[in-house]
């Protein structure tokens, strides 16, 4: 039985949180941004992270120099309507 994209995205609350945050913002963040805003320990980002660009829910966006940022890609059905029900339910 295959892992369906949900079940990989919404299995903690790290991962709702990082959603939310990179939801409620219009830029990409670093994951040090993310960790500072969701209150979670920099090991639960870095995986958490993983699991949703695995899925292709968060995009990253690399530079040169600057660190990794990390932004929420609205490309995806399933992350346009969990941003609606964030929205509707006031979790964003």
């Amino acid at each position: 039985m295959s892992v369906h994209p949900l079940e990989v995205a919404l299995g903690s609350v790290g991962t709702l949180r990082i959603l939310r945050v990179l939801m409620s913002c219009n830029k990409p963040l670093t994951k040090y941004a993310i960790q500072k805003a969701t209150g979670l320990k920099a090991v639960d980002v870095k995986r958490d992270l993983e699991k949703l660009i695995s899925i292709g829910w968060v995009k990253v966006l690399k530079g040169p120099v600057a660190p990794e940022k990390f932004l929420v890609n609205r490309d995806v059905e399933e992350v346009r309507v969990l941003e609606e029900l964030f929205r509707a339910s006031g979790y964003l």
